[in-house]
């Protein structure tokens, strides 16, 4: 797909320059229309056209010229609310892989049960087959996602296409357009003509040049937007409109409106980047663009769209089979005579004849929309366990459509697996406007069902402002615009180190590049030649290991490139790269994914970065990166994971890649599915690094399942990091207070700053268990037989290494594992010879399964689960400054406040009374006894 999209940014880019003059003469037009020196009226040079347009206002020309000239600051509101209705007739376009939603697009319904969008969206019958279009995917007035309706393509009954590159051989090539069928009911039953049709009209006058666009669409699958911010039409090309870029390139598929008329004039499908001499694309900077810059930093010149008009006369005479030659001839008729009363749902007017005969719409109110009711219902997502009775199991899969009104998907967790734990592991969406825990408590009333949990959104342990400002804390850059200035005085770095043990002698001598690296010294890595023995082979064998990252994705900083491997990438978010979007503002933690990967592969840039000082784990001397790390992009905000579904769907895939080791620097409250998963990982060998979490009393999950590994955080004083979780569940501590990462200046300039939390005391030790594994990757092949037993190695060689009087003083292992990381003399802990099979099997044999006698978790009762969710949520948006207080209990079902009071020993409304009285104490305990019952 990126290579589509970069041949069609060429092809208009060419498009583009070879009407260079004309739209640099509009664009002076433009500026001078804003200042006044002339009409907008004027620019248009092609008379024909101008007279159509004033025909289109449907009043006498020196009132239509008045309404045309004076549109830069009045638009009637009848063209408004066409507009609002007109947006309806947009869909999200979703097309699907053996990894669920994979692609997206924009469409809209140009006829009762057709949608129009790019060929590069569904170029084929097969690829529409697995598609879908969504409608009201968008958010309402208060920001609340509202409801949506899925129906199917049906691409055999109508289907026409476009190639996007234009073939002599093929007079039907270059517009790139599809025309497909979409089902007459959603998925949940709704009819499609409950949704409006957005008419297209070849004839000319619906824009003029200079006039302002408008495009509706829904970027990289984001909710629909309406794009209106001084968007203005520059010239015609042939069978192309281009206009000014307001737009986010890949909203392909999207409708563009003239804003005078309120009618469709194109089909956006590409934007224009702009090219230096040497013909590379540009960024904004004016810098050249490189291998996965993501579209915000590219310097888009303009965007194209196909023209209404030349699509049509496509339509008119491209072949087609017969079944669809009434399909085709209802639309083209439908085109012919624009009116309201042609197809129900239309939103379009009577015709008037103009003053060159050309048909042209009425300026009348002219709207015969049937709206769809408003009853509030919204699709909602549950992991559901069944019923261990096989009869049940077999009757929910046979009947479950019967059994759960508005029922929209029932589908297997492990749709694979043949093991008898994995079976009764289900995910279903429902259409419904009830609150989720009380849809749960139904379905958990069924026989069939054991448990039923919402999947709701997961707040994580990191939150805005729990530190203070930026150089102690992961907080600023949830507070401003993403951005942090470089400054190690202002920081305090030097001034609170001065007399740590780890950076004192290096700050007086001011070795800057030696202090801001003392992570390396405290993990014992200083010293260590990755490119000599004894610690070669592991460099060696690096290169075979895999190592994943679930995170916000990747970003192209100096200090990381070429440390990822962007070949097994996965986006579980939008079904995109797993490109970091870099989002800023609340809940936003841009770049996040990019700073903890430096820990693994942060290379010596060469003064690239003027404040550099910091190298990864896993490079060699010279700081080239000897792995790399594999992205997974399961979350837009290291605050809010998202539904669980993202996470469980992103372990399973690094399972069935086969993966080594994985690592996550973020964390929530434990659940079943994300316990089962774990469990699976680690059965299948799979090394799970995970952060311990911060400011949070009890570990979180998944670092509180047996099967994980869990790091606590040390600062430079080689102390525990005052806000690091702790418990039993911990299995080692690594530094992870104020540790030199990358960032972004307010400039976008890369440079480093020092930031803290267990999320970067997690990738230290996922590198020691990359360089581990890769050492003994022989010995592992070998003689491993039970996976698991790959991963209690490790354990078990990583807390013997352990530093366990990092201050002359017994470490409290109670709390912090069995004391700090020790690279160095992990890598020297001994196995046994390869040929002694008697003492590999004494070895072997020693080793424990995590969850050996462990019966699996008792659930909870579903009252106790809504109040963990409930408490874990508003503790951490608590965390939050200027976040409102209220009754915190308001929200809770009667079932949950029953389980609140049966808990605590005190009414509901004693525990919860508001946000500015919330029982923090009572909280964490709660949450600690909920917590460690997964351990």
């Amino acid at each position: 797909m990126e290579d589509t999209l970069r041949e069609l940014a060429e092809q208009a880019y060419s498009n583009y320059s070879s009407v260079l003059n004309d739209i640099d003469r509009i664009k002076t037009d433009i500026t001078h229309v804003r200042q006044g020196k002339v009409e907008l009226s004027e620019i248009q040079t092609d008379k024909r056209r101008l007279s159509n347009r004033i025909s289109r206002e449907g009043t006498a020309e020196l009132q239509a010229l008045e309404r045309i000239n004076g549109e830069a600051n009045f638009q009637d509101i009848r063209i408004v609310r066409r507009i609002v209705e007109l947006s309806r007739a947009v869909g999200r376009i979703t097309t699907n892989s053996r990894l669920g939603n994979t692609g997206y697009g924009t469409g809209f319904l140009i006829a009762p049960n057709l949608i129009l969008t790019n060929n590069h969206v569904l170029p084929d019958p097969q690829v529409a087959s697995n598609s879908t279009i969504q409608f009201d995917y968008e958010l309402d007035q208060h920001g609340n996602p509202g409801a949506s309706e899925s129906f199917n393509l049906l691409p055999e009954t109508f289907f026409v296409t476009s190639n996007y590159t234009k073939n002599i051989e093929d007079p039907f090539s270059g517009l790139d357009f599809t025309v497909v069928a979409v089902a007459e009911s959603s998925h949940a039953g709704t009819p499609l003509t409950d949704f409006p049709v957005a008419r297209l009209d070849k004839k000319l006058g619906k824009i003029i040049d200079g006039e302002n666009c408008v495009i509706v669409q829904h970027p990289k699958g984001d909710y629909k937007k309406i794009v209106m911010k001084d968007i203005r039409m520059l010239v015609l090309k042939d069978d192309f409109l281009i206009y000014e870029s307001d737009t986010l390139p890949g909203s392909s598929g999207s409708m563009v409106l003239g804003l005078g008329t309120g009618e469709v004039v194109a089909l956006h499908h590409s934007g224009v980047p702009r090219k230096n001499r040497h013909g590379q694309w540009l960024r904004k900077d004016g810098s050249v663009v490189q291998p996965g810059d993501p579209d915000n930093l590219i310097d888009w010149m303009g965007n194209e769209g196909i023209r209404v008009s030349s699509i049509l006369k496509m339509l008119e005479r491209i072949p087609v089979a017969e079944s669809m030659e009434r399909g085709r001839a209802e639309l083209l008729g439908s085109a012919r005579n624009v009116s309201a009363a042609s197809v129900r749902n239309t939103v379009s007017g009577p015709t008037h004849a103009a003053s060159n005969g050309e048909e042209t719409p009425a300026p009348q109110n002219y709207y015969s929309m049937n709206r769809s009711e408003s009853v509030g219902s919204r699709t909602q997502y549950f992991e559901v366990q069944l019923s261990g009775v096989k009869e049940m199991q077999k009757d929910w899969k046979e009947n479950a459509t019967g059994l759960v009104p508005g029922l929209l998907l029932n589908e297997p967790l492990y749709p694979m697996s043949t093991e008898a734990s994995h079976r009764n592991f289900y995910y279903i969406q429902v259409r419904s406007d009830k609150n989720p825990w009380e849809i749960a408590a139904d379905l958990e009333g069924l026989p069939q069902i054991e448990t039923c949990t919402p999947d709701l959104e997961m707040s994580t342990d990191i939150r805005e402002g729990h530190y203070g400002r930026w150089s102690g804390n992961e907080s600023l850059e949830s507070l401003d615009d993403g951005t942090a200035d470089w400054s190690e005085s202002e920081g305090n770095f030097r001034i609170r180190w001065a007399n740590a043990r780890l950076v004192k002698a290096h700050i007086q001598g001011n070795k800057h590049r030696e202090y801001r690296a003392w992570n390396r010294e405290a993990v014992n890595m200083c010293e260590i030649d990755l490119g000599k023995e004894p610690f070669k082979t592991s460099a060696k064998n690096l290169e075979k290991i895999r190592l994943v990252q679930l995170d916000t994705g990747y970003t192209d900083h100096n200090k990381v490139l070429g440390g990822f491997d962007l070949l097994q990438d996965e986006d579980f978010i939008d079904g995109e790269d797993a490109r970091d979007e870099m989002d800023t503002g609340i809940l936003r933690q841009p770049g996040h994914g990019t700073r903890t990967a430096s820990i693994v592969v942060g290379r010596q840039t060469n003064d690239r970065i003027e404040n550099d000082g910091n190298t990864g784990i896993a490079v060699d001397s010279s700081g080239r990166p000897l792995v790399k790390v594999i992205p997974y992009r399961i979350s837009k905000s290291v605050v809010l994971i998202g539904r669980g579904r993202n996470l469980f769907n992103a372990v399973l895939q690094a399972i069935n890649a086969n993966a080594d080791i994985i690592f996550m620097c973020m964390g929530s409250y434990p659940r079943p599915m994300i316990y089962s998963i774990a469990k699976t990982a680690y059965e299948r060998g799979i090394i799970w690094v995970c952060a311990a979490g911060n400011k949070v009393e009890s570990v979180i999950a998944p670092a509180v399942y047996p099967g994980t590994i869990a790091v606590a955080a040390s600062n430079p004083n080689n102390d525990v990091w005052k806000y690091s979780s702790y418990g039993t569940p911990v299995d080692i501590t690594a530094p992870g207070e104020d540790v030199y990462v990358p960032f972004k200046s307010k400039k976008q300039e890369d440079i480093m700053v020092f930031g803290s939390g267990t999320s970067y005391a997690t990738p230290h030790v996922a590198s020691a268990a990359a360089l581990w594994k890769a050492k003994h990757l022989d010995f592992l092949n070998k003689h491993v037989k039970k996976p698991w037993q790959t991963v209690e190695l490790f354990r078990k060689h990583l807390k013997a290494s352990a530093n366990k009087k990092p201050n002359g003083r017994e470490w409290d292992k109670d709390r912090f594992g069995d004391g700090i990381l020790d690279v160095r003399n992990l890598l020297q802990q001994k196995l046994p010879d390869i040929d002694d099979q008697t003492e590999v099997d004494a070895l072997l044999g020693k080793l424990e399964h995590a969850y050996a006698g462990k019966e699996k978790p008792e659930p909870w009762d579903l009252g106790v689960r809504e109040t963990i969710h409930f408490l874990w949520n508003t503790a951490r948006r608590k965390l939050t400054p200027g976040f409102e207080s209220g009754n915190v209990g308001e929200a809770l079902t009667e079932r949950a406040r029953i389980s609140v009071a049966a808990m605590t020993g005190r009414p509901v409304n004693k525990v919860l009374e508001s946000y500015s009285q919330f029982d923090d104490d009572q909280t964490e305990s709660l949450l600690k006894v909920y917590f460690e019952s997964f351990n």
